[in-house]
């Protein structure tokens, strides 16, 4: 089975894992791709189902960065009904698959706090498959990457309740 997992966030990327072959990842970054194109590699990766992490405005936020939050949704939604042709996805929120993976951080402040999830989530991605390019070509992190990466993990491993 071919799990896809969508990080919608401004950097944002999709990932492809398959439960057959562990080896397998598939990555793309959205931003360096369009609508469309992102939906026909999508497509060529044959996921049998997609999960898109979901994101909503937080009190706080500028009208502008809300509605920047909710058009990269509606991307990740347009690329996983046409690559599915039509099949919905389904929706988990960060702290759902954030306390699956084991992410711990506690840290104060909200900067701070968001900083070090990502660090955390890209070292579990990292420990859990070394061989992910998660870093850009400087060594920067690529928190896109990471989190798609680990939002198929939990999609992979998911195990719905009866």
């Amino acid at each position: 089975m071919r799990v896809c997992g969508i990080d919608p966030g401004a950097n944002g990327a999709i990932c492809v894992l398959d439960n057959k072959d562990p080896a397998y990842i598939a990555l793309l970054d959205l931003a360096k791709t369009t609508t469309f194109d992102a939906s026909k590699w999508l497509h060529t990766q044959k996921p049998d189902v997609v999960w898109i992490e979901n994101i909503h405005g937080f009190p706080g936020m500028t009208a502008k960065s809300n509605f920047g939050m909710g058009r990269s949704v509606g991307k990740a939604h347009a690329i996983a009904e046409i690559a599915t042709h039509g099949q919905e996805a389904k929706l988990v929120v960060a702290q759902v698959w954030q306390k699956y993976i084991g992410v711990t951080v506690k840290s104060s402040g909200k900067y701070t706090r968001a900083k070090a999830i990502k660090q955390q989530v890209a070292k579990i991605a990292q420990y859990l498959y070394p061989q992910a390019e998660l870093h850009g070509k400087q060594g920067g992190l690529l928190d896109g990457r990471s989190d798609s990466l680990m939002i198929a993990y939990y999609g992979l491993h998911y195990k719905e309740k009866v």
